[in-house]
């Protein structure tokens, strides 16, 4: 029998995950989607938890590495717009890739929930892309973080049900014209010790 890839037990234990949900899913659901047996299963895969943790950093990676790549330091007279423009990027990716996939987003949501941790990894890539992107060389003083902690209604899997509302779009730039002037600022304070 041709040996397994990961990507291929990633693909059966989102198909199982789909059917079941995660609840119900067990390791022996996803080696009989593969045709493999248990035992194979656990030769990649120490127990259900690590599977699945695995596959949603995975599907994670696929859904937010697109925008993180685009994270380049901008022009200083580019800055502004460069950060609002990634940031909506930012969310219209998590927004589509969210509720392509419910079942994942729910699992997402249930693994936040389970870490308590709200500066988790993930947050802090984020954080240090607007840093980039805004040339501010300093993590230490974690402007990024201020600024992805203001935006975090719109991506995160917590406030999912509150993307279809109407004012969604204007809640959105409210909230950036709160932020504007910390950006502005911050960018102000930079630009003076560049000179």
């Amino acid at each position: 029998m041709a040996k397994i890839t990961t990507e291929e037990i990633f693909v059966a234990a989102h198909t199982v995950l789909r059917e079941k949900g995660f609840e119900k899913v067990r390791l022996a659901d996803v080696a009989r989607q593969l045709g493999i047996s248990h035992a194979a299963l656990y030769k990649h895969f120490a127990s259900k938890d690590d599977l699945f943790d695995s596959m949603i950093r995975h599907w994670l990676d696929e859904v937010d590495n697109p925008v993180l790549e685009d994270a380049i330091r901008a022009p200083k007279q580019e800055r502004v717009v460069a950060l609002h423009d990634w940031l909506h990027a930012l969310v219209y990716a998590r927004q589509e890739a969210f509720s392509a996939d419910p079942e994942m987003m729910a699992y997402y949501e249930e693994m936040l929930a389970k870490q308590n941790d709200l500066l988790n990894p993930r947050l802090r890539l984020f954080a240090a892309s607007v840093e980039k992107i805004m040339g501010w060389d300093t993590f230490k003083h974690q402007r990024g973080l201020t600024i992805m902690l203001a935006f975090t209604y719109f991506y995160h899997p917590f406030f999912a049900d509150k993307w279809d509302d109407n004012l969604f779009q204007t809640l959105y730039e409210s909230t950036w014209l709160e932020m504007l002037p910390i950006i502005q600022q911050n960018l102000d304070l930079d630009v003076k010790k560049d000179d």
